[in-house]
């Protein structure tokens, strides 16, 4: 399975981000607070929606009531999006 594009609204700290990413390993860096968990709770919920025990209000953008996921990925030279 290789991501290809990862599409967030209202989670967390951000309103509204697309990453596409390259072929190859990803690292995500930057300081305390950047937004680093943020995108991989919105890789989370793209793939398995809320956890169990979990509460949507924890992923969600302060002040905002839905959020949005999408993650593009690549399987068996397949091209496949999941939408939350």
């Amino acid at each position: 399975m290789i991501f290809k594009k990862l599409t967030i609204q209202n989670i967390r700290s951000y309103e509204n981000l697309t990453i596409e990413f390259p072929r190859g390993s990803v690292l995500l860096a930057g300081d305390i607070g950047s937004g680093k968990t943020s995108i991989l709770l919105g890789l989370q919920f793209a793939l398995f929606g809320l956890q169990p025990g979990q509460k949507g209000s924890s992923i969600l953008r302060q002040g905002t009531d839905n959020a949005y996921a999408s993650i593009e990925l690549e399987l068996d030279e397949k091209t496949l999006t999941l939408e939350r």
